[in-house]
């Protein structure tokens, strides 16, 4: 690290020269980011659905993005509005088109609303930019009194958009708020802008890469909400525990490369710990590959990397300039604290056993309501959307007048070897049917046995060549396999518990149902929404271990202790168990749909990251005056003592940061923003300051173990203070 430290000290204008040449490139690759990210994300490519829907498009020649415009007029909608409908959707390149002329369905019974679906082939992100072009010409052509683009692209397309301003709008309330807050930290101007010049390049250059990352990989507009949160959370944090160092440094009357040495030797040394930590866990987010989660695994690693880097050696390039002037322009009505020392540290806890354990229980009683959790993710939603989005809209219309289900059905794949017989086979389909038209979660099925031909004519027209148009959407019998869907519209939406239910009954059940050698599959919006949820349940587990596994590894490492590593895992372990407890409650309170099943791992795996900041900050300073000679219960106090400011300081900008999200438009942010608010509150307030001193003052001595070494202090120039003087000063 003294090598490293070598350059921003000895070259300070050269790398913020290159700084500033990042920041333009970056931030020119910011601009052309949105277009290139893709909305979803909450399906699992390798799960059954997503396979079986593979299937479904090439056997039946179903295109496999839907657009749906619906069509809302106080008079009848004619046909004539239908045709120019169809017009504008075939100029915009759609390959299918079914209207009410071909599916009375898509009509209401009052014929003042409908419907028309139109399918494109390419890829989802191409379908999903349709939309604003398509909304805008089919309004500007004023059919209707009111037109809606609605069909899954669109609601990824505005779950993307929406996304955009979420990010926009939470980075314009949570700035001001952060000037504030670090003008009392700081209580001047110069020391004030630092940390905001780190974050917003942070962001600018986290935005430019995911970019550069759309060119190689699939990325959802998640990607932008989490470079924000975890972006301005850890860049502020990790400049004001450095830049709160130097300026210690300096007023012992140190000269400035000795002050920035210092302060990037113990607090700098911190803050790549923590750093790494954020890394570590959230690459375990990886682990399910699926693309929301990798979105935000790629996002918050990204913006960590930006922002360590950025603070290891642009920040200390700038002190390295800057110098003494960091305290220019102090704010008059803010006088700074006088030091403490540590001889004067007095713990009112007079029982720290008993505290830490009435602390421990107290966090553990939080977590209990997980227990009561219930997960999905809203595949084919538009709740999540806001109430004025109009693919929302044009939903809820679909819903209240015409019904919907049938645009989200669950499909439910046959799959025979082609010599058992067309007759055998429509048996099979018909037993199928007949079992599927019971379950409780179904409304409507549609096969080609339900169609009301006689037996014997629809084996004929099946058995020919040109087999009718309408029979090919449910049989295709060709290279020695014969593919039957059964369609089935469920009876209270696609994303209801009955139709999860129904997905589940349907793998589970259906085929005990059916002769030997007919394979089951169900593909579907729901289908897809089940496979995603279950990946995610079954991904927890060894995200858990890696996240544990690797975050022990690290800290024992850093503190050559094993005591201290345990407690952090049991410590982090609490304060996600209760911030996840405490959100179902929250969520139970304002609604009962379930939490979208991806906040639960995002909360563990994104607190045991930021959490190790408060870790590595308290604990580094209390083993430094422990090491300087301090007794060991003075060194815990005054560890805890020196850093209680710096500590709630950070966790203020990280709670100002996190609930800006809560002005969200999309629910799984305001999820994220409000559990991450609770963790850090319960982290900062309830474990590092009450429960983390306590337990270790039970303990005693052998927590430290071997203790890390501190970190190189031989910058520091000759000092007459008394070990004890001294380490009153010594750590992050």
């Amino acid at each position: 690290m003294r090598r490293l430290l070598d350059v921003p000290i000895r070259f300070p204008r050269v790398v913020i020269a290159v700084w500033l040449a990042l920041f333009v490139v970056g931030g020119a690759l910011a601009l052309h980011l949105d277009a290139a990210l893709s909305g979803g994300g909450f399906t699992n490519p390798r799960a059954q659905a997503l396979v079986t829907q593979e299937v479904v498009e090439e056997r039946f020649a179903q295109s496999p993005n839907q657009l749906v415009v619906v069509l809302d007029r106080a008079t009848t909608v004619t046909d004539g509005t239908i045709s120019r409908v169809v017009s504008i959707l075939r100029q915009e390149g759609a390959d299918s088109i079914t209207t009410p002329g071909d599916d009375p369905d898509l009509a209401s019974e009052d014929d003042r609303a409908a419907a028309v679906i139109a399918g494109f082939d390419g890829s989802a992100t191409a379908a999903q930019n349709l939309v604003p072009d398509l909304q805008e010409r089919l309004e500007d052509a004023r059919l209707v009194d009111d037109v809606y683009v609605t069909g899954q692209p669109a609601l990824d397309f505005q779950l993307n958009a929406h996304s955009k301003a979420d990010a926009t709008r939470a980075e314009l309330i949570v700035f001001p708020l952060l000037i504030v807050v670090l003008l009392f930290v700081f209580r001047s101007v110069v020391a004030t802008v630092l940390p905001l010049l780190v974050a917003g390049s942070s962001l600018a250059l986290a935005l430019g890469i995911g970019f550069l990352l759309t060119r190689v990989t699939e990325v959802s507009n998640l990607y932008t909400n989490i470079v924000s949160m975890i972006g301005l959370a850890v860049a502020v944090d990790y400049s004001l525990f450095i830049i709160k160092r130097f300026r210690e440094e300096l007023a012992t009357g140190r000269a400035t490369p000795v002050a920035v040495r210092a302060a990037m030797s113990t607090a700098g040394h911190s803050v790549l710990f923590s750093g790494v930590a954020v890394v570590l866990a959230l690459a375990a987010l990886l682990i399910p590959r699926v693309m929301a989660l990798t979105s935000i695994a790629l996002g918050g690693i990204v913006v960590a990397v930006v922002a360590l880097v950025i603070t290891m050696l642009v920040l200390p390039a700038a002190l390295t300039l800057i110098g003494p002037r960091i305290d220019r322009f102090a704010v008059p009505f803010l006088r700074p604290a006088a030091p403490r020392g540590v001889r004067t540290v007095r713990s009112r806890i007079r029982r720290p056993a008993l505290v830490g354990t009435v602390g421990i229980l107290a966090l553990a009683a939080c977590a209990v309501p997980i227990a009561s959790l219930s997960m999905q993710s809203p595949v084919a939603s538009a709740t999540v959307l806001p109430a004025s989005d109009p693919a929302r809209q044009g939903s809820e219309i679909l819903d209240e007048r015409i019904g919907q289900e049938g645009l989200f059905p669950v499909d439910v794949v046959l799959t025979l070897p082609a010599d058992v017989g067309t007759s055998v086979a429509l048996g099979q389909v018909e037993r199928a049917s007949t079992w599927l038209a019971q379950r409780p979660g179904a409304d409507d099925v549609t096969s080609v046995t339900a169609i009301g031909l006689p037996a014997g004519q629809l084996t004929t027209l099946l058995d020919q060549a040109d087999t009718p148009a309408d029979l090919r959407k449910l049989w295709d019998a060709r290279d020695d396999v014969i593919t039957a869907r059964v369609v089935v519209t469920t009876a209270q939406g696609p994303d209801s518990v009955s139709a999860h239910d129904l997905v589940e009954e349907v793998r589970r059940d259906l085929p005990a149902q059916l002769t030997d050698g007919t394979r089951v599959a169900v593909t579907g919006a729901t289908a897809q929404g089940v496979d995603f949820d279950a990946t995610i349940v079954r991904s927890i587990p060894l995200v858990a271990a890696v996240v544990l596994l690797l975050t022990f590894a690290m800290l024992a490492f850093a503190w050559r202790s094993v005591v201290l590593p345990a407690l952090a895992l049991l410590f982090n372990l609490l304060v996600v168990g209760a911030s996840v407890g405490s959100l179902t409650l929250v969520q139970h309170a304002v609604s009962d749909a379930p939490l979208n099943s991806v906040t639960p791992i995002l909360l563990f795996a994104v607190m045991f990251g930021l959490s190790m900041d408060y870790m590595v900050i308290i604990m580094s300073r209390m083993q430094e005056m422990y090491r300087a000679g301090i007794p060991y219960e003075q060194a815990v106090l005054g560890g805890a003592d020196r850093t209680r400011s710096m500590i709630n300081s950070a966790a203020l900008i990280m709670v100002a940061v996190f609930l800006s999200f809560m002005t969200a438009q999309i629910s799984i942010v305001r999820e994220i923003g409000i559990g991450l608010a609770i963790a850090v509150v319960l982290d900062a307030v309830v474990i590092r300051m009450v429960v983390m001193p306590s337990v270790l003052r039970a303990i005693g001595p052998r927590a430290f173990g071997r203790a890390c070494p501190v970190p190189d202090t031989t910058v520091r120039e000759p000092s007459s203070e008394t070990p004890a003087e001294s380490g009153a000063l010594v750590g992050t």
